[in-house]
């Protein structure tokens, strides 16, 4: 599983890769429902617009489980999460989340939602704007952190305590 160094990524960031997410896996089967609609008032037989709807659920579906769960669980992003440079790790390792996390991840969202009419999905993704380390109400119940993933330039070593002569002209100690 890949590691991350844990620099907080930004809101605006994060709002764009959901975004992104949610056109990735929503714009599909909204297209197949409406050419469905089409060849239904055109009088196309029924096994053609029958099959395009039952293709756009199963993206719906396929599609929404992989980017969620496998894809994110595996590699830590998303498609969105992966345009934007952004990855969704443990907040305490920097490691990837893995497949079980990430389905437990979607799981507590969608079941939040349900029990909440809606409420919880309005909280949870405003709580990045209020929130030091950006995280959403799921990121603070179940330990993840999305994280900036562009390389991020290292700095020089320095010695806290003033004692030593950090990166001199020569490397050779004994000089």
């Amino acid at each position: 599983m890949p590691t991350f160094p844990l620099v907080p990524a930004d809101y605006s960031r994060r709002a764009g890769a959901y975004i992104l997410d949610v056109l990735f896996v929503v714009i599909p089967p909204t297209a197949a429902l409406f050419l469905a609609i089409f060849l239904v008032f055109v009088g196309v037989p029924l096994s053609l617009w029958t099959l395009l709807l039952v293709v756009g659920v199963g993206w719906l579906l396929v599609a929404g489980l992989w980017n969620d769960v496998i894809r994110q669980g595996t590699t830590g992003a998303t498609f969105g999460k992966s345009r934007q440079s952004l990855a969704l790790v443990r907040s305490t390792t920097g490691e990837s989340v893995g497949v079980g996390l990430a389905a437990l991840r979607v799981l507590t969202f969608w079941i939040f939602n349900a029990l909440t009419g809606g409420l919880f999905l309005v909280v949870d993704l405003l709580t990045p704007a209020f929130n030091g380390r950006n995280q959403r109400l799921l990121d603070m119940l179940l330990n993840t952190l999305v994280v900036d993933t562009r390389r991020i330039p290292a700095s020089p070593p320095t010695d806290p305590l003033g004692q030593f002569e950090v990166g001199g002209a020569s490397d050779d100690p004994f000089a």
